[in-house]
């Protein structure tokens, strides 16, 4: 049986990391399944796609569908079906985990579902068809059909991670950026968060975790990124698997993490401060400071525990932290969410703040209580959230008009002797300063200009001189400039800054 495991590339990075275990399952020497593995690009044409796949002449094709590819996909397995009516086609991953039974029946083309963690699914599947069982009814998280009729079973028992290989035994191992996860599960189950039934946190053991962490090491890969949620929920095994990267450490790879802020100790943060700046990268989600917000979808109500542990890790200087905060939640105002804003900025003490735009993805709790919130979003992935009770349509489009202007300035730490000086100078709160930024942009129609440093530098002047003209102190003002153009010296090379110099303040 020739069998074909395919998925389009989007900026879903689980996606090609869930290929690769799915076909380390499949890809064994006795295997008796001929197992091919093909990633397309992103902008490749859906007809491109299908013709590659049909001159493959596959009996069974498993596409990975993720909230950015479904489309794309369904349109590839609609006409594969078509051509081919008798390949048996599969679809898996997250996005067609829930609402299987509506997915089925508006692609009549997809034989077959496999739900949840699918390693162990789609095994016993292919197990079943290659021994002529196909005892479907048995296969817990499969979905298929039985004639006319829709069968959804329910979704399997959780993967015990230590029981699947290595993903990248199978597969090329990147150069540049590998993904990686060394435990399934989430201690925090937030409601904007998908998760299976029975999420229960699994871990790798810790020798696993350092012989494969080890081959990253020697390969010298650029980056690891961990998907793990959260990678701290223990802080003895966090603390075991940093002390190894630190004395291990080979002075190229970098590795980023998504960290519980709340959950650092401080003997996890007294080791981390001897790291060596840049090794270790934080995703720090504080999703909103407000204790009525964070107790709508599920989280902890005390915000100041999190906070004060960051400020302790960010004084080690070592770690590079992204504060992570959330638009559209629920009982959340713009005005609010300004003041979440205001607490992450000066949480993160020049660190880039993250402002993440809610959807109400399949598997969420919140989608669930959608209406109880008054929430309207997008019928299609990604699922965009419009508006609800207390979030007007208008004050999310504005919401997201200033998140790109703040990306823009600090997305990547920019401005960072000039944004808190401007706000020591006039006393303005951050989102407020972006706010009137933004204005800025849009009524000088500048929107085009803020993709280049030198010119991000010229618009946050001349905003400036209209600012400090209320004041009418031209010495501030000055010092202002110069801590701009400082800013800016570091962000580009020094032609760039010869040129600037040439050009002058006058944006181009």
């Amino acid at each position: 049986m020739k069998l074909l495991l395919t998925t389009i590339r989007t900026d879903c990075k689980y996606t090609d990391y869930a290929m690769r275990y799915l076909y380390s399952i499949v890809d064994s020497e006795d295997s008796p399944v001929d197992a091919e593995m093909k990633i397309y690009g992103k902008y490749e044409l859906d007809g491109r796609i299908y013709e590659d796949i049909i001159l493959g002449r596959y009996n069974l094709i498993y596409f990975h569908c993720d909230a950015l590819n479904e489309r794309n996909i369904c349109t590839v397995a609609e006409m594969v079906k078509k051509a081919a009516p008798s390949t048996a086609v599969l679809v898996g991953g997250e996005q067609v985990s829930f609402g299987t039974k509506s997915f089925m029946a508006r692609n009549p083309w997809v034989d077959y579902v496999i739900r949840g963690e699918g390693e162990t699914v789609l095994f016993n599947f292919i197990n079943s068809v290659i021994t002529y069982d196909f005892d479907f009814a048995n296969i817990p998280g499969l979905a298929y059909r039985d004639g006319e009729e829709i069968i959804v079973n329910s979704f399997d028992e959780p993967v015990e991670v230590e029981d699947l290989p290595f993903p990248y035994d199978s597969t090329e191992l990147p150069s540049d950026v590998v993904y990686y996860e060394s435990m399934r599960g989430d201690t925090a189950m937030a409601f904007y968060s998908p998760y299976y039934p029975e999420n229960r946190v699994r871990t790798l053991s810790l020798g696993r975790v350092c012989r494969e962490l080890r081959y990253f090491l020697v390969k010298e890969v650029k980056r690891v990124v961990f998907f793990d949620r959260f990678f701290n929920y223990s802080n003895e095994r966090a603390y075991r698997i940093f002390e190894y990267l630190i004395n291990n450490d080979n002075g190229v790879t970098t590795f980023e993490f998504n960290i519980d802020g709340e959950n650092l100790d401080d003997e996890v943060i007294r080791l981390l401060s001897e790291a060596r700046p840049g090794l270790f990268e934080f995703n720090i989600d504080v999703a909103s400071t407000n204790a009525e917000v964070l107790a709508s979808v599920g989280r902890k109500e005390n915000i100041y525990q999190l906070m004060y542990n960051v400020t302790k890790l960010l004084r080690a200087e070592t770690v590079r932290c992204n504060i992570h905060i959330i638009a559209g939640l629920p009982n959340e105002t713009e005005a609010l969410f300004g003041r979440s804003f205001n607490k992450a900025f000066g949480l993160a003490e020049g660190q880039p703040v993250k402002i993440d735009f809610l959807q109400l993805s399949k598997g969420t709790e919140l989608r669930n209580l959608a209406d109880k919130f008054g929430y309207f979003s997008t019928f299609e992935t990604p699922y965009d959230v419009i508006s609800n009770d207390h979030m007007p349509a208008m004050d999310m489009i504005r919401i997201r008009t200033v998140a790109r202007v703040i990306d823009a300035f600090i997305g990547e730490g920019g401005f960072k002797a000039s944004i808190p000086r401007f706000l020591a100078d006039t006393g303005m709160r951050p989102y407020d300063l972006f706010g009137k930024l933004t204005d800025y942009v849009h009524e000088n129609e500048l929107e085009s200009k803020i993709g280049k440093p030198e010119n991000l530098a010229r618009i946050m002047r001349g905003y400036a001189k209209h600012a400090y003209a209320i004041f009418d102190d031209d010495l501030k003002f000055d010092v202002l400039t110069g801590a701009i153009h400082a800013d800016l010296e570091n962000m580009v090379q020094e032609e760039a800054i010869i040129k600037f110099d040439r050009d002058g303040w006058d944006i181009v």
